[in-house]
């Protein structure tokens, strides 16, 4: 009969109802893994020599919905000094929404050796170009930052990712000092060195006669630092000049960026473009912090192989024309050394080294787009 029929019709129907009016019946059990899945935030420690694009990219990882912003620390090896690095990383993250960070700074001297950014170079970044911003009330621990890094890794349960955008000094002495931290680690993206690409040592109206054609800033102010960090075995990924390149800042890029301007980061930054239309122009700039952040936050912006990474630095009896005045001892009390200034930090494949990740390429037009939207993210 027609009745027979239609009765299993009606109550199919019914049950179809009910689950897309309360998709909850088939989802509840699953729905707490996708909720922490969606809302997982990658934990951040930032170890930073506060130089021009340092300033982007921290304030592009403290402003991402991605990132939960452990620890800041800085040393005085890099382009930045001390104090004036824990005076204006408190006032940058006060630009933005983030809450308690740790922020610490290390020693005032690279581990060996006796060279150093340029002194205009560090000048800029001890009063961030110029640009004015309020002082902040934020605490600075007066602890060495391999302590702060030791402490914030023992106060968190979950794997920490590294991000070093200046010299590797800290990295490599709380490597020394805790190694039993390592598996604290989920990886290292480091921000340095050059392997197929021309290094960047070398720069008009600054150090034109310098003889290290192959080098990068970061690796060059503490190769020795550089070498024990790639021989210890953390997951390290390397946004090096070989990818950097592929993400200069142009005027366009600028004032396109003016445009949008609609929060505090936002606006300090738009200053200090203005204020670095001159970099601009030279064609010497570069989002290379900021582009080792942005991998931090979505690893799609490395594309690239695994390879090991060794570090050139071959010991001279004397000082060079680019000796600078260090202390004559080290911070562990050995004798500073002299290098060779032309193959100190020249980084190349091969040898003994774990294989680190050396990032090739990368969506530049993505990488600026993501930059611009998070920091004008007004949540």
């Amino acid at each position: 009969m027609p009745a027979n029929k239609t009765l299993p019709v009606l109550w199919l129907l019914s049950v179809l109802s009910t689950l897309l009016v309360s998709p909850s019946l088939f989802a509840d059990k699953n729905s707490a893994e996708i909720s922490a899945k969606t809302t997982a935030k990658t934990k951040v420690i930032f170890d930073t020599d506060m130089a021009i694009d340092d300033w982007s990219a921290l304030l592009l990882l403290a402003k991402s919905p991605n990132i939960e912003l452990l620890s800041v620390v800085a040393n005085g090896a890099g382009e930045t000094r001390c104090e004036p690095a824990m005076r204006n990383i408190p006032a940058l993250l006060d630009l933005t929404q983030a809450g308690h960070v740790e922020v610490a700074c290390g020693d005032d001297y690279p581990l060996d050796g006796y060279f150093a950014f340029p002194e205009p170079w560090r000048v800029q970044a001890d009063t961030l170009s110029g640009v004015t911003i309020p002082d902040s009330d934020r605490p600075v621990s007066k602890d060495h930052a391999v302590e702060v890094i030791h402490k914030v890794l023992n106060n968190d349960t979950d794997k920490v990712t590294l991000l070093a955008t200046g010299s590797l000094t800290n990295i490599a002495q709380w490597l020394t000092k805790y190694p039993q931290d390592k598996n604290k680690i989920d990886k290292l993206v480091i921000m340095g060195g050059a392997f197929d690409a021309p290094g960047n040592i070398i720069v008009p109206g600054f150090t034109d006669e310098h003889p290290n054609t192959k080098a990068e800033w970061n690796i060059y102010v503490d190769a020795l630092a550089a070498d024990i960090v790639f021989k210890s075995g953390l997951s390290i990924e390397v946004v090096g000049l070989d990818v950097t390149n592929e993400v200069k800042v142009t005027r366009e890029f600028a004032q396109n960026f003016k445009k949008h301007v609609q929060t505090p980061a936002a606006d300090f930054w738009d200053k200090v473009l203005d204020d670095n239309d001159w970099f601009i122009d030279s064609g010497e700039y570069y989002f290379w912090d900021v582009l080792a952040a942005l991998v931090v936050i979505d690893p799609q912006y490395c594309q690239g192989e695994l390879a090991p990474v060794n570090v050139q630095f071959d010991l001279t009896q004397k000082a060079t024309d680019w000796t600078l005045p260090f202390p004559a001892t080290t911070s562990d009390g050995k004798t500073r050394q002299h290098y060779d200034p032309k193959t100190f930090g020249v980084l190349s494949i091969g040898g003994d080294n774990p294989p680190a990740k050396i990032c090739r390429k990368t969506n530049a037009t993505k990488a600026f787009e993501l930059f611009t939207t998070t920091m004008n993210n007004t949540l």
